[in-house]
């Protein structure tokens, strides 16, 4: 969220830099794409969630949305991957479904999660880093 903040300060508090960018900063079109940009990263990082609900994990994450049936997960394991995903930290859930389907979310009580998915599939395998809910 910090990043976004200092984009918008710059976009407010710097002159323009004599004409070397595509769409100049004083321009109507540059302002509207700028707020479109701004709103639609204010949408994903506030409009990002995890439900469980018949047997679905719903996953929304500002316009974008998908479910995962929770008798197809096939495994569940830690990541750290920084690439795009529905989660809003680094410490991410990385769920393998479906044939080849890989889904990294990060749910606030993560230890609850896998045990509500673990009751719904009990043959989910859990991967050994997942320690909080192996020693529970």
């Amino acid at each position: 969220m910090g990043s976004y903040i200092f984009f918008i300060l710059i976009y407010i508090f710097v002159p323009d830099t004599g004409g070397m960018q595509l769409i100049t900063y004083n321009s109507v079109l540059g302002f509207i794409i700028n707020v479109l940009i701004t709103g639609l990263l204010i949408w994903i990082w506030l409009g990002t969630g995890y439900k469980v609900k018949g047997g679905l994990i719903k996953v929304k994450s500002g316009p974008f949305r998908a479910t995962i049936r929770i008798e197809e997960i096939k495994r569940l394991s830690k990541t750290k991957s920084p690439f795009t995903a529905p989660a809003l930290s680094v410490d991410r859930l990385e769920i393998l479904y479906g044939k080849y389907d890989v889904m990294s979310i990060s749910p606030k009580n993560e230890t609850e999660f896998i045990r509500l998915l673990v009751t719904e599939n009990p043959h989910i395998q859990i991967d050994k880093k997942l320690a909080d809910y192996n020693n529970s």
